[in-house]
């Protein structure tokens, strides 16, 4: 795969799924997730002839760095959205990407690769989340069950 996007005639870079995922940060599979979620529009053209232009790179990297400060996915549409006009005297419009109050945010610890931990703020306390952080890393190490203690026999058993 080239490093560099072809270039048409008319100027503006194309790019494959792989050289977007790989400008954006993102993986060539995140990049299809949010063209079925409709974040980010369908590419240009069908198959190995699909290709994504500036707009799509824009956006991709856009939506990446709103998940990276919290926005949830279901909120990310209306974080997109062009301003509208606020009403004459009404409050201005929320800045994009701005949190609001009834966004939930979260926090993510990478436990090891392709295993996170994700924690509503306010959820746990800082303890809690240490300890099931400890508990992950320890079972991932060793992922053989824990014995359990065998149940002693009493003469009521018989």
């Amino acid at each position: 795969m080239s490093d560099t996007p072809t270039t048409p005639p008319t100027g503006t870079p194309r790019y494959t799924i792989g050289e977007l995922a790989e400008r954006a940060g993102v993986s060539r599979r995140t990049v299809r997730y949010y063209v079925q979620r409709e974040l980010l529009p369908a590419p240009d053209g069908l198959g190995r002839g699909a290709h994504y232009g500036e707009a799509h790179l824009e956006r991709l990297v856009r939506i990446r760095e709103l998940q990276e400060s919290g926005v949830p996915l279901a909120d990310i549409p209306a974080a997109l959205a062009p301003p509208t006009p606020s009403a004459p005297g009404g409050p201005p419009p929320r800045p994009v990407g701005a949190p609001t109050a009834h966004l939930d945010r979260w926090s993510r610890a990478v436990v090891a690769d392709g295993v996170e931990l994700h924690v509503r703020d306010g959820a746990l306390d800082r303890a809690t989340v240490a300890t099931l952080l400890r508990l992950c890393t320890e079972h991932l190490k060793d992922p053989s069950p824990s014995p359990t203690p065998a149940k002693e026999k009493t003469d009521d058993d018989q």
